[in-house]
């Protein structure tokens, strides 16, 4: 095989499903990544890092949310299915080149089960039974492709899974824990709206209950004038400063010392992965067992009732935040960044390819 050198750039679509319209093209290079939603721009980033070492035929690359069907299959498609919360196994693994997906492909409990749980624990429990229920499903679905698909290419789904990676965050220079004017900061959605028709509009969900735990645990701490804490809630009321201090969520997210990042609807979020190439100490709910987050420098808790004891530990000691600043730009530089995964991607591709 020769290398990408000789092959031709790899297409680029956007395919959001039959009912939605046909797929759409998109412009090549930075054209590209202007046309696309602030989440596809670490993916399509992983992307261009591994174009440089593609083998084989030319690739059609899909940008999808969809795990059901593509509008075209075979060795020359590939599917980067991004944010599928609910662990499915996309239903044409075995009948394109591969797929790249982000977010966990088994299900994940997401804290360590003990005698007696809380209303967090108890949605988790039943997320993590739900997500069973729609994993299995995926698995009957993949074995069973309808019969107007070409043939399998693959014995078993070809998947990969990456790093959820950044949002909108930008690149700025960084700052030593010393002259960071900001001990911790929370900015996010306490509660996301749901129609009346949902069971969660009269129950919960996990972002609820994390976000609610990590809110009274700030408020507690606000109460002492010592800590210099921002906090807004974006869904609703906002009991932080009414006058942020720094102009952008990249600025103040640069100008703290520890980013909580606390779960939403899944376990993994941006805030985490921002945190890290900010040089942040992160604290956060429990991670997934993924090769990528094995020893990542970040602080994992069941509760957020242990926020104001970490903060006393930590927030002020200026040689352990400086430890964690260097473990943290370290850890993405050398596990997550863009050139890391990309040429992870193009060896998974490659050895589909000869497979």
């Amino acid at each position: 095989m020769c290398a990408a050198t000789a092959q031709a750039a790899p297409e680029y679509f956007r395919w959001r499903g039959p009912t939605h319209g046909p797929r759409v093209e998109l412009p090549p290079g930075p054209e590209r990544d202007e046309t696309m939603n602030a989440e596809w721009r670490y993916p399509l980033a992983v992307l261009a890092e591994a174009e440089k070492a593609l083998e084989g035929e030319r690739l059609r690359f899909y940008l999808t949310k969809n795990p059901n069907e593509l509008p075209e299959y075979g060795n020359h498609i590939v599917a980067v299915l991004w944010q599928e919360e609910r662990c499915k196994i996309p239903r044409y693994a075995r009948h394109v080149r591969g797929v790249i997906r982000c977010l966990r492909e088994k299900p994940f409990l997401g804290f360590h089960p003990r005698f007696g749980i809380n209303k967090y624990e108890a949605v988790l429990c039943f997320q993590y039974l739900r997500d069973h229920v729609t994993h299995w499903r995926s698995r009957y679905h993949v074995s069973s492709p309808p019969p107007s698909w070409p043939p399998r290419i693959h014995p078993s789904p070809s998947v990969l899974t990456i790093p959820l990676g950044y949002h909108s965050q930008e690149e700025l220079p960084q700052i030593p824990m010393a002259e960071r004017h900001l001990d911790a900061f929370f900015t996010g959605e306490l509660r996301t709206q749901t129609p009346w028709r949902d069971y969660r509009h009269w129950t919960s969900d996990s972002k609820t209950q994390s976000r609610l735990q990590l809110w009274d645990a700030l408020l507690e701490l606000k109460k002492n004038p010592e800590w210099r804490i921002e906090m807004a809630d974006i869904s609703g009321g906002n009991d932080g400063p009414k006058t942020p201090l720094f102009n952008s969520y990249s600025q103040r997210m640069m100008n703290t010392r520890i980013c909580l990042a606390p779960r939403g609807t899944i376990d993994e979020t941006f805030r985490m992965y921002e945190g890290l190439r900010a040089g942040c100490l992160v604290i956060t709910n429990m991670l997934p067992d993924e090769p990528f987050l094995k020893d990542a420098p970040v602080i994992q808790v069941d509760h957020w009732k242990t926020l104001p004891e970490l903060m006393q530990r930590y927030a002020r000691d200026l040689d352990a935040l400086e430890y964690y600043r260097q473990a943290g730009l370290a850890f993405w530089r050398d596990r997550l960044s863009e050139p890391v995964i990309g040429a992870q991607v193009a060896r998974f591709l490659n050895a589909a390819n000869r497979a």
